[in-house]
């Protein structure tokens, strides 16, 4: 950050550091692959393989690993194996985490995964038949039901998290099951624990995969889903195309970093969120929810609209979200700031989305460029910001990361690059 950018600080509690990012998406398994993934600039769907008026969805392809405590429940393996990368990364041993540091877990996760032969088990097999007909075995069915391995108890929304967090020793959990902005409240969660000092580590995050019948169903019912491919802010775009994954960042106060001598990536500055309560799927059409949040964000970060390089858009496709949002780009921060969406590249990762988007934000800040939106031609005049269609050697170091999601959730992230004693930058 330059120092005309940084004598404007002023943080108030502890600083937050980001000292591992990593996703698994539709570019592959890490942060490396995601980044030169989206360095291509291509849609990255393939054939959904439903009958459906869908031609394609987003899914992570690399082999996932059988996990009895998940059965049936492709998004917990997606955000295990997601968390363990992001661990691994860090260098630093697991097991040991709980020892040496306050760590709390917070994720961001979505529908259940409950399948219709899972509920057909959990219910057929307790009816029995008695003197007056068929009945349900009432008794039995609910102590069957509290095991942690029956199907309502592995996918209640907190049982993965509760599971992550013991598996690190944290001191404090959470789940958010806040639609598409879940998991970017989930970060924010972290985020705040660390700068008041009740946590010193942070496993934050978010995971989902509605790559199912009944999960492309519901957004085909509500008129979300594109039929061919999505286009983010384009004049020609009818909705989304459907993501999985997930995205896991270590946060840790910047002087526990220090002290172990972590590899700092990114700088987390503020975070802010807001709630709509305009319509259940739909947008305030102007957009009032998401430039509350981004305000609140801005505030919480101390910094000025002025200082913000680039906004990752949480730009699904959608006629009306894509207008909203950037209505609301524009009053915030102009139409000079560079704008884009990755989910033309990956896809909407649903409640892991704001997750996966971090880590590109995390990467694009270590790299120094900033992503295109992937499926953008002909730019919709309605929508008044400057969004890139191509990749661009941007150095970014304030980076604006929102997620919307329906039921008027809004949530909004800034991260930095990190400036150091020495005035050298994390660049």
């Amino acid at each position: 950050m330059s120092s005309a950018k940084s004598s404007e600080l002023s943080i108030v509690g502890n600083r937050v550091v980001v000292t591992a990012a990593e996703a698994l998406s539709a570019a592959g398994t890490g942060r490396e692959s995601l980044m030169r993934g989206l360095e291509q600039n291509q849609c990255m769907g393939v054939p959904s393989g439903y009958h459906l008026p869908i031609e394609l969805v987003a899914r992570y392809r690399d082999a996932l690993p059988d996990m009895p405590r998940f059965i049936d429940d492709r998004k917990s393996v997606l955000g295990w194996k997601c968390a363990e990368l992001a661990y691994q990364s860090t260098g630093w041993d697991v097991n040991s985490v709980s020892k040496s540091a306050k760590t709390v877990v917070f994720v961001g996760t979505g529908l259940s995964s409950i399948t219709p032969y899972e509920m057909n088990e959990d219910l057929l097999g307790h009816i029995v038949e008695t003197e007056h007909g068929l009945r349900f075995d009432r008794e039995k069915m609910a102590n069957d039901l509290r095991s942690n391995l029956a199907a309502p108890k592995r996918h209640m929304p907190h049982h993965f998290g509760q599971a992550l967090a013991e598996s690190v020793g944290a001191i404090r959990s959470g789940s958010n099951f806040s639609a598409c902005a879940a998991a970017s409240q989930a970060i924010a969660s972290g985020f705040w624990s660390i700068r008041r000092g009740e946590a010193e580590v942070a496993l934050v995050g978010g995971h989902d995969s509605m790559d199912h019948p009944m999960g492309l169903l519901s957004f085909l019912v509500l008129g979300a889903l594109s039929t061919d491919r999505c286009r983010p802010f384009d004049s020609d775009r009818n909705g989304f195309m459907l993501g999985e994954g997930a995205g896991m960042l270590v946060l840790e106060s910047y002087d526990h970093a220090r002290r172990r001598g972590a590899t700092i990536l990114a700088e987390v500055l503020g975070a802010g969120s807001s709630m709509d309560a305009w319509n259940p799927t739909a947008p305030h059409p102007e957009g009032l929810g998401a430039e509350r949040a981004m305000r609140r964000a801005l505030k919480d970060a101390s910094i000025s609209p002025s200082q913000v390089d680039y906004v990752n858009a949480h730009g699904t496709g959608t006629p009306l979200g894509d207008v909203a949002e950037s209505q609301a780009i524009y009053r915030v921060c102009g139409d000079t700031v560079s704008v884009s969406s990755i989910k033309g590249a990956v896809g909407h990762c649903i409640a892991a989305a704001g997750a996966v988007e971090a880590v590109a934000c995390v990467g694009m800040l270590s790299e120094g460029w900033v992503a295109g939106t992937t499926g953008l031609a002909t730019p919709d005049s309605a929508c008044p910001t400057k969004n890139l269609l191509e990749p661009s050697p941007i150095a970014p170091q304030v980076i604006v990361s929102n997620s919307f999601g329906f039921g008027g959730q809004n949530a909004s992230l800034v991260f930095s690059t990190v400036e150091f004693a020495d005035g050298q930058s994390s660049n």
